[in-house]
Protein backbone atom coordinates (compact mmCIF):
# COMPACT_ATOMS: atom_id res chain seq x y z
CA UNK A 1 0.00 0.00 0.00
CA UNK A 2 1.63 3.59 -0.47
CA UNK A 3 0.99 6.23 1.83
CA UNK A 4 1.80 10.15 2.16
CA UNK A 5 3.86 10.19 4.69
CA UNK A 6 6.75 12.02 3.79
CA UNK A 7 9.87 12.28 6.00
CA UNK A 8 12.28 13.66 3.48
CA UNK A 9 11.62 15.41 -0.06
CA UNK A 10 13.99 15.69 -3.03
CA UNK A 11 13.94 18.32 -5.23
CA UNK A 12 16.50 18.06 -8.71
CA UNK A 13 17.36 21.87 -9.59
CA UNK A 14 18.66 22.99 -12.36
CA UNK A 15 18.16 26.47 -11.42
CA UNK A 16 15.26 26.57 -14.23
CA UNK A 17 12.33 28.71 -14.00
CA UNK A 18 10.06 25.35 -13.29
CA UNK A 19 12.78 23.81 -10.71
CA UNK A 20 12.67 26.68 -8.64
CA UNK A 21 8.73 26.31 -8.52
CA UNK A 22 9.19 22.83 -7.44
CA UNK A 23 11.14 24.37 -4.56
CA UNK A 24 8.41 26.63 -3.81
CA UNK A 25 6.12 23.25 -3.72
CA UNK A 26 8.39 21.32 -2.08
CA UNK A 27 8.99 24.05 0.49
CA UNK A 28 5.38 23.92 1.32
CA UNK A 29 4.77 20.60 1.65
CA UNK A 30 7.68 19.97 3.83
CA UNK A 31 6.27 22.70 6.19
CA UNK A 32 3.05 21.10 6.68
CA UNK A 33 4.60 17.71 6.78
CA UNK A 34 7.67 18.66 9.28
CA UNK A 35 9.67 16.74 6.26
CA UNK A 36 13.35 17.66 5.56
CA UNK A 37 14.71 18.57 1.99
CA UNK A 38 17.62 17.51 -0.10
CA UNK A 39 18.23 20.17 -3.22
CA UNK A 40 20.31 18.10 -5.68
CA UNK A 41 22.20 19.40 -8.54
CA UNK A 42 23.36 17.42 -10.88
CA UNK A 43 26.40 18.47 -13.35
CA UNK A 44 25.53 17.14 -16.47
CA UNK A 45 28.98 16.03 -17.82
CA UNK A 46 28.25 14.06 -20.20
CA UNK A 47 25.60 16.10 -22.26
CA UNK A 48 27.96 18.84 -22.04
CA UNK A 49 31.01 16.95 -23.30
CA UNK A 50 29.14 16.23 -26.43
CA UNK A 51 27.91 20.28 -27.49
CA UNK A 52 30.05 20.55 -30.45
CA UNK A 53 29.96 24.17 -29.62
CA UNK A 54 31.81 23.93 -26.13
CA UNK A 55 35.68 22.35 -25.40
CA UNK A 56 35.61 19.30 -23.77
CA UNK A 57 35.46 19.94 -20.19
CA UNK A 58 38.49 19.22 -17.89
CA UNK A 59 38.84 18.74 -14.22
CA UNK A 60 39.82 22.28 -13.40
CA UNK A 61 36.18 23.04 -15.25
CA UNK A 62 34.17 20.33 -13.99
CA UNK A 63 35.18 21.37 -10.55
CA UNK A 64 34.27 24.70 -10.65
CA UNK A 65 31.05 23.98 -11.99
CA UNK A 66 30.67 21.72 -8.73
CA UNK A 67 31.30 25.09 -6.96
CA UNK A 68 29.33 27.62 -8.17
CA UNK A 69 26.57 24.78 -8.19
CA UNK A 70 27.09 24.36 -4.23
CA UNK A 71 27.22 27.90 -3.61
CA UNK A 72 23.69 28.57 -5.54
CA UNK A 73 22.23 25.47 -3.61
CA UNK A 74 23.44 26.67 -0.84
CA UNK A 75 22.01 30.25 -1.51
CA UNK A 76 18.75 28.46 -1.48
CA UNK A 77 18.38 26.38 1.12
CA UNK A 78 19.37 29.50 3.26
CA UNK A 79 15.99 31.01 1.45
CA UNK A 80 14.35 28.03 2.47
CA UNK A 81 15.25 28.06 6.05
CA UNK A 82 14.15 32.10 6.22
CA UNK A 83 10.74 31.56 4.59
CA UNK A 84 9.44 27.82 5.52
CA UNK A 85 11.56 27.11 8.87
CA UNK A 86 12.30 23.99 6.73
CA UNK A 87 15.53 21.65 7.09
CA UNK A 88 17.27 22.02 3.73
CA UNK A 89 20.48 19.94 2.56
CA UNK A 90 22.53 20.60 -0.48
CA UNK A 91 24.07 17.71 -2.91
CA UNK A 92 25.99 17.81 -6.26
CA UNK A 93 26.39 14.65 -7.80
CA UNK A 94 28.20 14.61 -11.21
CA UNK A 95 26.86 11.84 -14.04
CA UNK A 96 23.12 11.70 -15.91
CA UNK A 97 20.32 13.52 -14.08
CA UNK A 98 17.79 10.69 -14.24
CA UNK A 99 20.12 8.45 -12.77
CA UNK A 100 21.50 10.29 -9.97
CA UNK A 101 18.42 11.36 -8.88
CA UNK A 102 17.16 8.48 -8.68
CA UNK A 103 20.53 6.77 -7.09
CA UNK A 104 20.03 9.92 -4.29
CA UNK A 105 15.94 9.02 -4.40
CA UNK A 106 17.43 5.74 -2.55
CA UNK A 107 20.33 6.80 -0.92
CA UNK A 108 18.55 9.65 1.27
CA UNK A 109 15.33 7.68 1.59
CA UNK A 110 13.13 10.47 -0.17
CA UNK A 111 9.64 9.64 0.14
CA UNK A 112 8.83 12.05 -2.48
CA UNK A 113 10.74 13.88 -5.39
CA UNK A 114 9.24 17.02 -7.12
CA UNK A 115 10.49 18.03 -10.01
CA UNK A 116 10.13 20.19 -13.49
CA UNK A 117 8.91 18.58 -16.37
CA UNK A 118 11.80 19.92 -18.50
CA UNK A 119 15.49 20.94 -17.83
CA UNK A 120 18.80 19.59 -17.76
CA UNK A 121 19.31 20.44 -21.56
CA UNK A 122 18.73 23.87 -23.18
CA UNK A 123 16.66 21.99 -26.27
CA UNK A 124 12.82 21.85 -24.75
CA UNK A 125 11.73 18.40 -26.04
CA UNK A 126 8.20 18.14 -27.83
CA UNK A 127 5.82 16.57 -24.69
CA UNK A 128 8.34 16.61 -21.60
CA UNK A 129 11.70 16.09 -20.90
CA UNK A 130 13.12 12.96 -21.09
CA UNK A 131 15.02 13.40 -17.74
CA UNK A 132 11.27 13.63 -15.96
CA UNK A 133 9.87 10.78 -17.68
CA UNK A 134 12.77 8.30 -16.86
CA UNK A 135 12.29 9.35 -13.69
CA UNK A 136 8.78 8.97 -12.90
CA UNK A 137 9.28 5.29 -14.09
CA UNK A 138 12.32 4.69 -12.56
CA UNK A 139 11.93 6.28 -8.96
CA UNK A 140 11.87 4.49 -5.57
CA UNK A 141 9.09 7.21 -4.49
CA UNK A 142 6.18 8.65 -5.81
CA UNK A 143 6.68 12.12 -8.29
CA UNK A 144 5.28 15.30 -8.54
CA UNK A 145 6.18 16.92 -11.91
CA UNK A 146 5.08 20.32 -12.77
CA UNK A 147 5.47 22.70 -15.88
CA UNK A 148 6.18 26.71 -15.53
CA UNK A 149 2.51 26.80 -15.67
CA UNK A 150 1.60 25.47 -12.50
CA UNK A 151 1.76 28.37 -10.37
CA UNK A 152 1.56 27.42 -6.47
CA UNK A 153 -1.47 28.45 -4.53
CA UNK A 154 -1.73 25.21 -1.96
CA UNK A 155 -3.83 22.11 -2.49
CA UNK A 156 -7.92 22.70 -2.26
CA UNK A 157 -9.12 20.22 -4.50
CA UNK A 158 -7.51 16.95 -6.00
CA UNK A 159 -8.75 14.94 -9.20
CA UNK A 160 -7.96 11.56 -8.88
CA UNK A 161 -9.29 10.06 -12.31
CA UNK A 162 -10.03 5.93 -12.50
CA UNK A 163 -10.12 3.76 -15.49
CA UNK A 164 -10.85 -0.20 -15.50
CA UNK A 165 -6.88 -1.32 -15.01
CA UNK A 166 -5.98 -3.32 -11.99
CA UNK A 167 -3.47 -0.72 -10.61
CA UNK A 168 -5.65 2.00 -11.21
CA UNK A 169 -6.23 2.33 -7.28
CA UNK A 170 -3.09 2.03 -5.81
CA UNK A 171 -3.26 5.67 -5.31
CA UNK A 172 -6.07 5.82 -3.39
CA UNK A 173 -5.16 6.05 0.49
CA UNK A 174 -1.75 8.27 -0.76
CA UNK A 175 -4.14 10.77 -2.20
CA UNK A 176 -6.52 10.48 0.55
CA UNK A 177 -4.17 11.37 3.08
CA UNK A 178 -2.85 13.69 1.07
CA UNK A 179 -6.11 15.55 1.30
CA UNK A 180 -6.23 14.87 4.58
CA UNK A 181 -2.94 16.67 5.47
CA UNK A 182 -4.15 19.92 3.54
CA UNK A 183 -7.96 19.79 4.17
CA UNK A 184 -8.75 19.45 0.35
CA UNK A 185 -11.79 17.71 -1.31
CA UNK A 186 -10.91 14.47 -3.46
CA UNK A 187 -12.90 14.51 -6.74
CA UNK A 188 -13.19 11.07 -8.02
CA UNK A 189 -14.07 10.68 -11.77
CA UNK A 190 -13.99 7.79 -13.51
CA UNK A 191 -13.13 7.63 -17.40
CA UNK A 192 -15.71 5.04 -19.54
CA UNK A 193 -15.51 4.32 -23.23
CA UNK A 194 -17.64 1.04 -22.14
CA UNK A 195 -21.09 1.06 -20.69
CA UNK A 196 -20.28 -2.44 -19.45
CA UNK A 197 -18.10 -1.03 -16.91
CA UNK A 198 -20.15 1.10 -15.34
CA UNK A 199 -21.06 -1.34 -12.42
CA UNK A 200 -17.65 -2.06 -11.82
CA UNK A 201 -16.51 1.70 -11.88
CA UNK A 202 -19.60 2.66 -9.26
CA UNK A 203 -18.79 -0.15 -6.76
CA UNK A 204 -15.14 1.23 -7.05
CA UNK A 205 -16.31 4.78 -6.44
CA UNK A 206 -18.23 3.65 -3.78
CA UNK A 207 -15.76 2.17 -1.56
CA UNK A 208 -13.38 5.31 -2.19
CA UNK A 209 -16.25 7.60 -0.65
CA UNK A 210 -16.37 4.60 2.04
CA UNK A 211 -12.68 4.82 3.16
CA UNK A 212 -12.51 9.06 2.63
CA UNK A 213 -15.25 9.39 5.01
CA UNK A 214 -12.96 6.79 7.49
CA UNK A 215 -10.13 9.28 6.82
CA UNK A 216 -12.56 12.19 7.42
CA UNK A 217 -12.00 13.56 3.59
CA UNK A 218 -14.36 15.33 1.91
CA UNK A 219 -15.55 13.65 -1.88
CA UNK A 220 -17.45 13.84 -4.87
CA UNK A 221 -17.80 11.16 -7.42
CA UNK A 222 -18.67 11.37 -10.77
CA UNK A 223 -18.76 8.75 -14.19
CA UNK A 224 -18.11 10.40 -17.88
CA UNK A 225 -19.20 8.26 -20.63
CA UNK A 226 -18.48 7.56 -23.78
CA UNK A 227 -14.61 9.14 -22.88
CA UNK A 228 -12.46 8.70 -26.11
CA UNK A 229 -9.51 10.06 -24.74
CA UNK A 230 -8.93 9.79 -21.63
CA UNK A 231 -6.19 12.31 -21.27
CA UNK A 232 -8.14 14.92 -22.28
CA UNK A 233 -10.92 14.14 -20.00
CA UNK A 234 -8.84 14.05 -17.42
CA UNK A 235 -7.98 17.75 -17.96
CA UNK A 236 -10.39 19.34 -18.72
CA UNK A 237 -12.24 17.85 -15.26
CA UNK A 238 -9.56 18.89 -13.28
CA UNK A 239 -10.46 22.55 -14.85
CA UNK A 240 -13.86 21.74 -14.15
CA UNK A 241 -13.61 20.78 -10.79
CA UNK A 242 -11.20 23.66 -10.08
CA UNK A 243 -8.31 21.24 -9.08
CA UNK A 244 -5.34 22.25 -8.24
CA UNK A 245 -3.52 18.83 -8.09
CA UNK A 246 -3.99 15.69 -9.99
CA UNK A 247 -2.89 12.00 -8.87
CA UNK A 248 -2.32 9.12 -11.62
CA UNK A 249 -1.18 5.93 -12.05
CA UNK A 250 1.64 5.67 -14.50
CA UNK A 251 0.81 3.14 -16.89
CA UNK A 252 2.76 -0.62 -16.00
CA UNK A 253 2.30 -2.18 -19.31
CA UNK A 254 4.99 0.81 -20.59
CA UNK A 255 7.24 0.37 -17.70
CA UNK A 256 7.75 -2.80 -18.13
CA UNK A 257 7.97 -3.31 -21.28
CA UNK A 258 11.09 -0.47 -21.32
CA UNK A 259 9.54 2.71 -22.38
CA UNK A 260 9.19 5.82 -20.60
CA UNK A 261 5.61 6.08 -20.13
CA UNK A 262 2.41 5.55 -21.97
CA UNK A 263 0.39 8.30 -23.61
CA UNK A 264 -1.91 8.68 -21.03
CA UNK A 265 0.54 9.39 -18.64
CA UNK A 266 2.70 11.60 -20.91
CA UNK A 267 -0.34 13.28 -22.69
CA UNK A 268 -1.16 14.41 -18.52
CA UNK A 269 1.92 15.78 -17.97
CA UNK A 270 1.65 17.82 -20.81
CA UNK A 271 -1.25 18.94 -20.88
CA UNK A 272 -1.57 19.70 -17.13
CA UNK A 273 -2.14 23.09 -15.95
CA UNK A 274 -1.16 21.95 -12.54
CA UNK A 275 1.20 19.71 -11.12
CA UNK A 276 0.67 16.39 -11.56
CA UNK A 277 1.53 13.15 -9.04
CA UNK A 278 2.56 9.92 -10.48
CA UNK A 279 2.65 6.94 -8.60
CA UNK A 280 3.86 4.07 -10.13
CA UNK A 281 1.69 0.55 -9.15
CA UNK A 282 3.02 -0.66 -5.39
CA UNK A 283 4.81 -4.09 -6.50
CA UNK A 284 7.38 -1.68 -8.98
CA UNK A 285 8.27 0.13 -5.49
CA UNK A 286 8.80 -3.63 -3.65
CA UNK A 287 6.05 -3.08 -1.50
CA UNK A 288 5.59 -6.01 0.80
CA UNK A 289 2.21 -4.86 1.37
CA UNK A 290 0.44 -4.97 -2.36
CA UNK A 291 -3.60 -3.91 -1.00
CA UNK A 292 -5.19 -1.52 -2.74
CA UNK A 293 -8.49 -1.40 -0.87
CA UNK A 294 -9.98 -2.67 2.17
CA UNK A 295 -11.83 -5.48 0.78
CA UNK A 296 -10.93 -5.45 -2.90
CA UNK A 297 -8.61 -7.24 -5.18
CA UNK A 298 -6.15 -5.73 -7.39
CA UNK A 299 -8.79 -6.77 -10.17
Amino acid sequence: MIHFNPSRILIPVDFSETSLLAIKHGAFIAQFTKADLSLLHVVNIPYISQDLFLPTVNLEDQSNMERKAMQKLLELCQDIKNEYGVNTESIIKVGSPNREICDVAKEVKASLIIMGTHGYSPIQEILIGSTALKVITNAPCPTMAMSSTASHKGYNNILMPFDTTATSRHKVNFTLEFAKKFNATVHSVALLDDEDDRGAMEVILKQVDDLAKEKGVKTTSEILSNVKNRATATVTAAEQKGADLLVIMTDQDAELSGLFLGPYSQQILHLSKVPVIAIRPADLYADPDGSLLPGTSGS
